[in-house]
């Protein structure tokens, strides 16, 4: 049933590179999915959210897959592992150097520390020669002082910008809906709520917000609620605040 996907998307005209960008899911996931090589996808909850994600995209039936996945996770399970047994490394017999070479390693083993003992008495007597460093001058220190009050006012000027600046996000599910919410093209976070779950988000800039259901949250952005933001199983792609370019 896997390959059936792939068929419909070759039918439909579309490259593997077009559907990673609209679902945003990337393209090594796609291809295992369109393969049927389960073992190369993340966790059940992602893996289960992809394939429907990708089937309801190309307008094919997800049940038949989900159910060849769940088939492969069951098959799986009851799988014995071979465990290796570790490899037993033969020690090394030692050699030891013959008595008149271990002398003469001894010998210049007591010479490089003589050696290292006489640097460390010539670098002691050479430091007593360096003078100590002049006075500081104290004037400059007062003169510096307003302009080092100056940078920390601005500092604490900027903290208060970025403040003001902060974007605040909820979103309550009313049924089952997955997420994905990238914050200032930094962090990237995924979430399956279920009904009644909620979730708080804050951001310096933007969010980019992939849901899967838009028929089943509700998103208040700033305190403001968004209102309806689709149809059920509807997958929408939201930018808050909105480029206004």
């Amino acid at each position: 049933m896997s390959e059936e996907l792939k068929n419909k998307r070759l039918h439909l005209g579309k490259s593997i590179e077009e559907i990673a960008e609209i679902t945003k899911i990337k393209k090594s996931y796609l291809i295992a999915i369109e393969e049927g090589k389960f073992d190369e996808l993340p966790i059940e909850v992602y893996t289960r959210s992809y394939i429907k994600i990708y089937s309801e995209l190309l307008g094919v039936d997800p049940k038949q897959i989900l159910r060849e996945y769940e088939n492969h996770l069951t098959a799986k399970k009851f799988k014995p592992e071979i465990i290796e047994l570790p490899k037993i490394e033969k020690k090394e017999e030692k050699h030891f150097l013959p008595k008149p070479k271990q002398k003469w390693i001894n010998a210049g083993l007591i010479i490089a520390l003589v050696i290292t003992l006489l640097l460390l008495i010539l670098k002691t007597w050479y430091k007593d020669d360096i003078p100590p460093p002049p006075p500081v001058n104290i004037e400059m220190k007062k003169e510096q002082t307003p302009k080092a009050a100056e940078n920390l006012q601005q500092t604490e000027e900027t903290k208060t910008t970025d403040k003001k600046e902060e974007q605040n996000l909820i979103i309550e599910a009313s049924d089952k809906v997955w997420i994905r919410i990238t914050i200032d093209e930094k962090e990237k976070r995924e979430f399956l709520l279920n009904p009644g779950q909620k979730i708080e988000l804050k951001a310096s800039r933007f969010f980019h917000i992939h849901i899967g259901n838009a028929g089943g949250v509700k998103v208040f952005f700033n305190g403001k609620d968004l209102g309806s933001l689709g149809e059920k199983g509807q997958v929408v792609y939201l930018r808050l605040p909105e480029d206004k370019n």
